[in-house]
């Protein structure tokens, strides 16, 4: 692993202490982490691993000028880790450039690899924290994987549930076929030039997202793995936020379907919304980013992760 750190001053009373380094993973490629944390921050602070979703990359939770989601559980003394799966942001690709990984790859190997490499170098309690698609991964591949589960503390997804026709209407079945089959056509789906997002996505995992969908599903690309299966071997602590007004990406009703597989005993599943206390109705992307999820969501996610680090 090669590490670079420096110090900026993003923020006028308080300097970030940022370092940035890469973890090795399956097919040569090298995944990126950018670890952060203030000048004041102390060795056995929590620490807490941000995992982007589909089509983004590090920004989604800390921008070049040190703004962003991360940047509240920092200012609460956290260290953060902010990880970048292949393919995204700066993460090192091998010699020879291939669109050839899948979702497997994201939860057996990217996700766990991370895990693994953040718990090395962190003295104290440990938290994942991903959005949307991560979020999945994340806990099918931890199912899969008790040595790299047994390294977290818990584990907070935000806007994730595991796709299916039963609600968005026509347009959401007729844009996840289309995905599947124009990512067929170029070997990935072309976010990037469709302004969905930074990144772009490999033909196979849009094919599976297809497929489960369409299915019910939720498997690897061979079908020897159900991952609805390996999130009953989940045991850590978890806690999952939706919003309310999110019904095209991640619905409550999937969101809870996914947080009912669960094998974990502690289990908590908030809804963010008017109907639940809420001042407004959250959606897919401003219950993580904004003022509003600085105001109500995030608290609540780090009032959690503080009652686990005690435990821990």
């Amino acid at each position: 692993m090669m590490s670079q750190a420096t110090t900026d001053s993003a923020a006028p009373s308080t300097s970030l202490v940022r370092e940035e380094w890469w973890v090795p993973t399956s097919g040569g490629h090298q995944l990126r982490v950018l670890q952060v944390r203030t000048e004041a921050t102390g060795a056995g602070a929590p620490g807490v691993l941000c995992l982007h979703g589909l089509f983004s990359d590090g920004r989604f939770f800390l921008g070049s000028n040190g703004e962003g989601p991360a940047r509240y559980f920092i200012d609460q003394g956290c260290t953060v880790y902010i990880a970048e799966l292949r393919g995204h942001g700066g993460s090192r690709w091998p010699e020879k450039r291939a669109w050839d990984w899948s979702f497997d790859t994201y939860a057996q190997h990217d996700i766990p690899d991370l895990v693994r490499a953040v718990r090395a170098r962190h003295t104290g309690p440990l938290f994942l924290l991903a959005h949307s698609m991560a979020g999945y991964a994340a806990l099918a591949g931890l199912g899969l994987q008790p040595d790299a589960q047994r390294m977290l503390s818990g584990v907070c997804t935000l806007s994730s549930a595991v796709n299916d026709y039963s609600d968005g209407g026509l347009k959401k079945a007729v844009m996840v076929r289309f995905s599947s089959v124009l990512a067929g056509l170029l070997g990935r789906f072309p976010a990037k030039a469709l302004k969905q997002g930074p990144a772009d996505e490999p033909a196979a995992l849009m094919k599976q997202f297809a497929e489960w969908a369409a299915t019910g599903a939720f498997r690897s690309v061979d079908g020897t793995t159900d991952y609805w299966q390996a999130l009953g071997k989940v045991t850590v602590p978890v806690f999952a936020g939706v919003g309310e007004g999110d019904v095209f990406h991640a619905s409550p009703r999937r969101a809870e379907k996914l947080v009912g597989k669960l094998g974990s005993g502690d289990k908590t599943f908030v809804i963010c919304g008017r109907s639940h206390g809420f001042g407004s109705d959250f959606g897919h992307f401003d219950i993580l980013r904004g003022s509003r999820a600085q105001k109500e969501v995030l608290p609540r996610v780090h009032e959690w992760m503080r009652a686990h680090a005690a435990t821990a």
